[in-house]
């Protein structure tokens, strides 16, 4: 089942890293709402604060962070000190595959980016640009 589109916060130097490949996987400490199949509008964070670009999601993988740093490690974009303090504290953590990673030109975002993530709805007004960015690149 295929969601709405996702804008989801990243950090700049991971955001970069998704676009250029070298990361794989995008690591969460909360379970993502959301499928295999959906498209995830990258928002690069303070101090950019700029849409970067696209990627659809694969699998969503969850487990202990011990479990889950076995099945990432070598894709995770992280190393294992910056990995188990990201998880510090965390029974189970989420990495999320990433697909067809693209860049599109940097854009603003006209709103109040999310902590974490948001579904972006076309009947939704401030949406519709980010849609229409996204969709265009």
């Amino acid at each position: 089942m295929v969601t709405d589109p996702v804008l989801m916060s990243i950090r700049p130097p991971y955001a970069e890293a998704i676009l250029a490949g070298a990361k794989c996987f995008e690591l969460r400490r909360r379970r993502p709402s959301f499928s295999s199949g959906t498209q995830v509008v990258i928002y690069s964070s303070s101090p950019l604060r700029r849409l970067l670009g696209t990627f659809e999601v694969g699998e969503v993988l969850e487990g202990t962070p011990e479990v889950l740093w076995g099945a990432v490690e070598s894709k995770a974009g992280v190393d294992m000190g910056t990995f188990q303090k990201y998880f510090a504290g965390c029974s189970f953590g989420y990495a999320i595959e990433v697909r067809n990673p693209r860049r599109l030109s940097p854009a603003r975002l006209r709103f109040r980016p999310p902590q974490s993530y948001l579904f972006l709805r076309d009947g939704l007004r401030p949406h519709r640009p980010v849609l229409r960015w996204a969709a265009a690149g």
